[in-house]
């Protein structure tokens, strides 16, 4: 009799079928049970980092609450949130660390606890890290973010770790508001909006130059809003010092009827190619005009556009703004002043400056009603207002300086700060200075982590000719194969 030889066709294959069943089967469903995942993904999107655990390992004496603001067991189900929902459970497994979930509207008392003044502003899948009295929020929208090529990527672990650095030093990035100069204080005029940073994860300090040496090496933004006196010599060289370390800075420089000009601060506006106007901007058109805190019209109140960002900019402050416009919300702003740009300042070719807002022309004629009545300054000052009647002006701007780092936004008005003065109908303009102190100052930490996605493999052509030929060989070829593997598997099942 001839010697047969081993093959897995028949009864052979069957058999060894059921026995790598029978061993499978049970596997999946013990891992299922014990929740046990392996993360095969190349950058690791379920799992943390070592960067993550040695922060974890430094930081085990500290009791820290993640909250997150959906049903976490509803991202399970969930493909694309399965980073999420691994790294939040991992987290939880450590002892100090407690994750809890709850939906906003379910519970908004919680919601509410979680910030000292009310102001949390939070929104669904919101994460807030809370360690002792420091919060720190994430928001949703960070999460998720879509890489240059339009695919959808995971920051959550870096923006998780990072938060977790901040609230365990137990201290936040320090917005310092200018005193001495008559300004309005934080405690008074700007309480509301202060709370509104402190919920926006920033602390809101005030600041006298002239008790310190410096600028503190803590401060993440200075403030100068609505002061009554220019600066003195000493104030504008520390905070011109603090400005060529890369600090930033914020001007909010409304109306003044004073009978003098702001000479050191605008020197330093200078210093960002831009410049102030002594006046102030009065709308003559009823359909522009809008309502103050009072809710009766006031021709100081008016509409205002939100200037677009072009491809010839590399900061984009009013896209996010312009959306809303958009969807029917109207912009305005309330007792302010105009701005303009210096051409061939002093350090123009280091600079990129833009308009962020600018008086709104009529809907029908495309002209321009505002009129510009001269306050404050001196003669020179009152002469250049009165021309500036019946034209575009310009009311913000942003200005960078890409060699040193500093950032700088101005308005012509602190309104949108003060709770005296605030109202529904500049609240879109004070969402722009919320957009504009994030880019100020980023306070999410660099953990070198970095965003975490699949990996896609891909393959370029010059042409669709060619592409159909690639696909045609890639089909083609493997069909090829089949056969023959067929037609010798059919000559040899019988040898």
């Amino acid at each position: 009799m001839k010697k047969r030889r081993f093959n897995f066709s028949g009864i052979a294959a069957l058999i060894i079928s059921l026995l790598v069943l029978v061993a499978i089967v049970p596997i999946n469903i013990i891992a299922n049970y014990y929740d046990k995942n392996f993360d095969m993904t190349p950058s690791n999107m379920y799992t943390l980092s070592s960067t993550t655990k040695t922060l974890l390992s430094d930081t085990k004496d500290k009791e820290i609450e993640i909250y997150f603001l959906w049903d976490l067991n509803e991202l399970r189900d969930l493909p694309e949130y399965l980073p999420l929902y691994h790294n939040l459970t991992e987290l939880d497994s450590y002892d100090n660390i407690k994750v809890i979930d709850f939906k906003a509207d379910e519970d908004p008392e919680l919601a509410e606890s979680l910030s000292s003044n009310g102001n949390l502003n939070v929104s669904d899948a919101d994460i807030i890290v809370k360690c002792g009295d420091t919060i720190k929020r994430i928001s949703s929208q960070k999460i998720f973010p879509y890489d240059s090529d339009g695919i959808s990527t995971y920051a959550g672990e870096e923006l998780m770790a990072g938060a977790i650095k901040i609230v365990t030093a137990g201290n936040l990035p320090n917005i310092y508001f200018l005193t001495g100069h008559g300004e309005k204080t934080i405690d008074d005029s700007y309480s509301t909006f202060s709370g509104i940073l402190k919920s926006d994860n920033y602390a809101a300090t005030e600041l006298d130059l002239d008790k310190v040496d410096a600028v503190p090496d803590d401060a993440a933004i200075l403030f100068i809003a609505a002061p009554q006196e220019d600066i003195s010599d000493n104030d504008k060289e520390k905070i011109l010092s603090y400005a060529q370390t890369g600090g930033s800075l914020a001007f909010f420089l409304p109306p003044n009827d004073a009978d003098f000009r702001y000479t050191n601060i605008e020197e330093i506006l200078a210093e960002y190619d831009l410049g102030m106007d002594y006046n102030i901007v009065k709308e003559t058109s009823n359909d522009r005009i809008m309502n103050n805190n009072l809710s009766e019209s006031d021709p100081y109140t008016f509409n205002v556009v939100y200037t677009e960002a072009t491809d010839d900019f590399t900061e984009d402050l009013t896209s996010e703004i312009n959306t809303l416009v958009e969807a029917g919300t109207i912009g305005g702003i309330s007792n302010t002043r105009s701005l303009y740009q210096i051409s061939n300042g002093i350090n123009t070719q280091y600079l990129e400056k833009s308009s962020i807002v600018k008086n709104s022309p009529d809907d029908t004629t495309a002209l321009f009603t505002t009129i510009s009545e001269p306050c404050g300054g001196d003669d020179e000052t009152a002469k250049a207002a009165e021309t500036l009647s019946n034209c575009e002006l310009e009311l913000g701007f942003y200005s960078y300086n890409k060699q040193t780092g500093s950032k700088l936004i101005v308005l012509g008005t602190d309104s949108i700060m003060d709770q005296d003065v605030v109202s529904a109908s500049v609240s879109l303009s004070q969402q722009l200075v919320l957009n504009t102190v994030t880019w100020l100052y980023n306070s999410d930490i660099d953990m070198e982590i970095g965003n975490k996605g699949a990996s896609y493999d891909y393959m370029s052509f010059d042409s669709a000719e060619s592409a159909t030929s690639t696909l045609k060989i890639f089909t083609i070829v493997p069909i090829f194969i089949a056969v023959i593997g067929l037609l010798v598997w059919l000559k040899r099942r019988h040898s």
